[in-house]
């Protein structure tokens, strides 16, 4: 009984070490941008555009699936990550229990209008809970782990010029900066 008791407490002690993101828990955000002149000439019209892009990436990605426990009864994870300034977040995904993974990757750093990262700059104390329905899995459904967010150096992306046959590319900034991005892997 007493081997037993022990295997256990050394098996859970082994699942904490190792639960969190699949890329790790170490992430890196810096600064990057460039410029890019977009000439458009089409169908519907022409014009050209110079545009000043900026965005902060984390490296190594901005989206990543939370590894954990295996059980085959888990199906759903929430995570709530506590951030220093005091502010948390929490998300809910599916999670695939035989393979101790979530279903989707969850978004780490990415703000937009109608979505809001689960992480921030520093320290991050991550709390996850792994559900059966809507019942908490006792004994290995719940941790903590932690995620830091350093700040990374400023990158600077060449130079770049597009020819489009679109004229809203020449009205669209947001979509040219990240095609100028994607092409430049974030200033690499």
């Amino acid at each position: 009984m007493l081997k037993t008791v022990v295997l256990l407490l050394a098996f859970c002690s082994f699942a904490q070490a190792n639960v969190g993101f699949s890329h790790g828990n170490e992430f890196t955000a810096s600064a990057i941008q460039g410029t890019v002149r977009v000439f458009c000439n089409g169908f519907n019209g022409s014009g050209s555009a110079v545009y000043s892009c900026r965005d902060v990436v984390l490296d190594p990605q901005a989206y990543d699936y939370f590894v954990g426990p295996q059980d085959a009864r888990a199906d759903k994870i929430e995570l709530t990550a506590s951030h220093e300034d005091g502010s948390s977040r929490s998300k809910i995904v599916e999670y695939d229990g035989v393979r101790g993974k979530s279903r989707e990757a969850f978004n780490l750093w990415i703000s937009t209008l109608f979505q809001k990262p689960l992480l921030e700059y520093g320290t991050n104390n991550v709390r996850y809970r792994i559900y059966s329905g809507n019942r908490l899995i006792e004994a290995m459904g719940e941790g903590n782990f932690t995620a830091l967010v350093k700040r990374g150096p400023a990158r600077t992306c060449p130079a770049a010029q597009y020819n489009s046959t679109d004229v809203t590319d020449c009205n669209s900034q947001y979509s040219i900066c990240q095609r100028y991005f994607e092409e430049f892997h974030n200033c690499q």
